[in-house]
């Protein structure tokens, strides 16, 4: 194994104005991987969460951090970042006992894309510049960039440390406080890095991280002394994020939440074995639990047949165990709730007519819960495989005839975050890309890479704003005009 599960103890407290915090209420974290194993986390109270809010309000008044030069800023992220790469094996072991993250990707991927964001937008912070506007000689017009201030920050359970970081880190260039939530099922990681940033000079009470349920993140979100709200998660909270706010003092909020990605394949569509497993993995990475998977497989008929059996080869064999084994190639699911659901979306699109090619069930394990990598064929709009996002390792195929069908199916509903379109026709694929409805369209490719770059962010109910690249940094920051009139 990577590491004993059993000799990771993480301190179960808050982290509010720079030091460690005992929580209103302990619960206890159950290990996805090994429900026997049962960590302490502390909760915060109401009380705790205006605390955290608080000390964040005060700390950016009184800091400086908002005002101080921007490549001071800058140096304070980069020993940051340093100091989330020394400790990375420590980071990646809080994240894989809590999480479904595999302990090797965990250090391959997900500790490395933390200290990467904060260096990427460590160079944002003295790169984004005012504007003068064009006015006549005897006036002068200038816009100017501003943080906001405090920054309500929330992230899901799936990629704890990758989607904390793509709010804290820009949020913190850019000049804010943040008060970071963590899913009250994978709190650890996030908490260790709070301390980091405390170490590499991050001023106390700058960068606050609270834990609980739906509860407090409702009251962090409506605090009237929060700026800023972001949040990663499921449409429906976020909806409720989103009225929170507007009834809390119509607070800016951005959004990024789930997806319903299609995988459109061509008859043309090159190196097709290659592509099997690709697709094979836009559903099974993290055992489906992403919300840019690829869970729609929209593939032409002619090739439908053959294309279907190589993409199911590619999706047997694999793995399930535990984050920290070094066999293990499916993670769990993260806890019963989860793994009900997506059992129950499978049971009633058969019942509405869809065919279960492979898998269809779960995995007989004694201390964890794993998903059967799963083929859906025939499955129609009205199906619940196709009208909702099932988060886990659930394939459902769909078939076209011709280009203007491959785009009608490829176009849901609801939701529109991710979408990757194969074929040997680079006009088709433009073409495609410029029709179908998504955030982000992959052309002869699935998945997000660790460059930061190019920003993320839905259509419909997939989201509102954008995180990374510019977008992702500009957000936290509003904007003035001043106007000096020079005289004749």
């Amino acid at each position: 194994m990577f590491f004993d599960p059993r000799s990771v103890r993480p301190s179960p407290g808050l982290f509010i104005g720079g030091r460690r915090v005992v929580g209103a209420e302990t619960r206890q974290v159950a290990s996805p991987s090994d429900f026997s194993i049962r960590l302490d986390a502390g909760w915060a109270s109401q009380g705790q969460v205006d605390e955290a809010v608080m000390s964040a309000r005060h700390a950016w008044k009184d800091s400086g951090w908002g005002t101080m030069a921007p490549r001071d800023r800058a140096n304070i992220l980069y020993r940051f970042a340093d100091l989330v790469d020394a400790h990375s094996a420590e980071i990646a072991a809080l994240e894989a006992i809590a999480s479904a993250r595999i302990y090797s990707e965990a250090m391959a991927r997900d500790v490395k894309v933390v200290s990467g964001t904060l260096r990427f937008f460590g160079e944002y912070a003295d790169k984004v510049e005012g504007q003068v506007t064009a006015t006549s000689r005897s006036s002068l017009s200038m816009v100017v960039h501003e943080p906001y201030g405090v920054v309500a920050a929330i992230a899901p359970w799936n990629f704890p440390l990758i989607l904390a970081a793509w709010k804290f880190a820009p949020a913190l260039a850019a000049g804010n406080a943040v008060v970071l939530k963590p899913s009250e099922l994978t709190p650890f990681a996030t908490l260790r890095l709070a301390e980091l940033a405390v170490e590499a000079g991050v001023p106390q009470g700058i960068f606050n991280v609270i834990n609980g349920d739906g509860n407090a993140g409702s009251a962090l979100v409506k605090h009237s002394e929060v700026d800023y709200v972001t949040f990663t998660g499921s449409s429906a909270t976020g909806s409720r994020i989103m009225a929170d706010a507007a009834m809390s003092g119509l607070k800016p909020v951005s959004l990024e939440l789930g997806g319903k990605g299609p995988q459109v394949v061509f008859a043309d569509a090159p190196d097709i074995e290659r592509l099997a497993q690709t697709v094979a993995r836009g559903i099974t990475y993290n055992s489906g639990q992403v919300c840019f998977a690829g869970s729609r497989l929209v593939v032409e008929r002619s090739v439908a047949d053959r294309f279907i059996d190589l993409v199911a080869d590619a999706m047997t064999g694999l793995k399930p165990g535990e984050t920290w084994s070094k066999e293990t190639s499916i993670p769990p699911i993260i806890n019963e709730k989860q793994i009900e659901r997506i059992d129950s979306i499978v049971r009633d699109s058969v019942s509405d007519g869809a065919e279960i090619l492979i898998g269809g069930s779960r995995i007989d394990h004694d201390t964890a819960l794993f998903f059967q990598p799963t083929v859906l064929r025939g499955v129609t709009t009205e199906n619940r495989a196709y009208r909702e996002e099932i988060f886990g390792p659930v394939l459902a195929v769909q078939e076209f005839e011709d280009f203007d069908e491959a785009i009608a199916l490829a176009n849901h509903p609801d939701y529109g975050l991710t979408a990757s379109v194969h074929t040997a026709d680079i006009t088709r694929a433009f073409k495609a890309a410029q029709r179908i409805e998504s955030g982000t369209v992959w052309l002869n490719d699935w998945g997000r890479r660790t460059d930061l770059t190019a920003p993320f962010g839905g259509y419909k109910k997939s989201g509102i704003g954008k995180d990374m690249g510019r977008a992702g940094y500009e957000k936290y920051l509003k904007s003035k005009a001043i106007w000096l009139e020079l005289g004749e």
